[in-house]
């Protein structure tokens, strides 16, 4: 018999989670806003991942993102702690929004022994993977600190490695250094890319896209001891599943999905681009 939970998970929507994985787990998104212009979204509600890219390959200058405000975080506390359970509030890092912050004020409203708020130092699904793992704990009725301090294990069980077919976008926002992006032009190189407190991090730089596909899954593989995987893609299906096949050999029992990245992280990676999270068991 399922204990009932006693704590709820919250994020925000750069965390990727496909509806999936939402609904099995019972975790609440918080969303940002995605600015076209003068034309404002929000995040995974009011425009699909699909529709993102589409306006993001035509677009004369990146898209912007805005944070959720406090309120929304404060509305979605006070759902949870009405219905007698407390939060664990998991937000994409610090070091690339003030969604953190969001959140911590409007966790200042309540009562503290029943929130907690954590910094991720990640984004799109190696901070899913964190609430779900997060979610997990809960789903065994345990109490907010324990559910907290699963959270804060998996911070360090949670990677993400990426392959991009441009690193144009990368190069535009500012998440990767100039050097790296005039290397890539002029040899035709593919960097394979590892998120590392939130920020896009080269790892290996492989002469082609074939290769350096081969190699993000390779380094996804020997993270510790994974159990969990995500293939996400921006327009790119047949590689995520081709991805996915090759780790469902090397791994018949990990959990494996396939999804389309969320619209933050596809401002960075533009079209074609390959993303596999992992986190690796306790």
């Amino acid at each position: 018999m399922t204990e009932p939970r006693k704590v709820h998970v919250v994020t925000d929507s750069t965390s990727d989670l496909p509806q999936v994985l939402r609904n099995q787990y019972d975790i609440t998104i918080v969303p940002l806003t995605v600015t076209f212009g003068s034309q404002s979204f929000i995040d995974g509600v009011e425009i699909t991942p699909s529709e993102f890219l589409d306006r993001l390959t035509h677009a004369d200058a990146l898209p912007t993102t805005s944070q959720p405000p406090a309120p929304d975080f404060a509305r979605v506390f006070t759902e949870v702690l009405n219905r007698d359970q407390d939060v664990v509030c998991i937000t994409l890092s610090s070091e690339l929004s003030g969604t953190f912050n969001a959140a911590r004020l409007a966790a200042q409203e309540f009562d503290s022994s029943r929130i907690r708020i954590i910094d991720s130092r990640a984004t799109t699904m190696q901070l899913g993977w964190i609430a779900v793992d997060a979610a997990r704990a809960a789903e065994k009725g345990t109490d907010v600190e324990t559910v907290a301090a699963r959270a804060t294990g998996a911070i360090n069980r949670a990677n993400c490695f990426a392959v991009l077919r441009t690193l144009d976008y990368v190069y535009k926002g500012g998440r990767i250094g100039r050097a790296s992006h005039l290397v890539g032009s002029a040899l035709g190189i593919k960097p394979v890319l590892n998120i590392v407190d939130g920020l896009v991090t080269p790892v290996e730089r492989v002469r082609t896209w074939k290769k350096a596909l081969a190699r993000a899954t390779e380094l996804a593989a020997t993270t510790g001891n994974p159990s969990d995987f995500a293939v996400l893609h921006s327009d790119n299906l047949p590689d995520a599943r081709a991805t996915a096949d090759k780790l469902r050999q090397q791994f018949p029992d990990a959990n494996i999905v396939i999804d389309w990245a969320g619209s933050a992280i596809m401002t960075y990676t533009g079209p074609g681009a390959i993303g596999i999270m992992t986190l690796s068991q306790p």
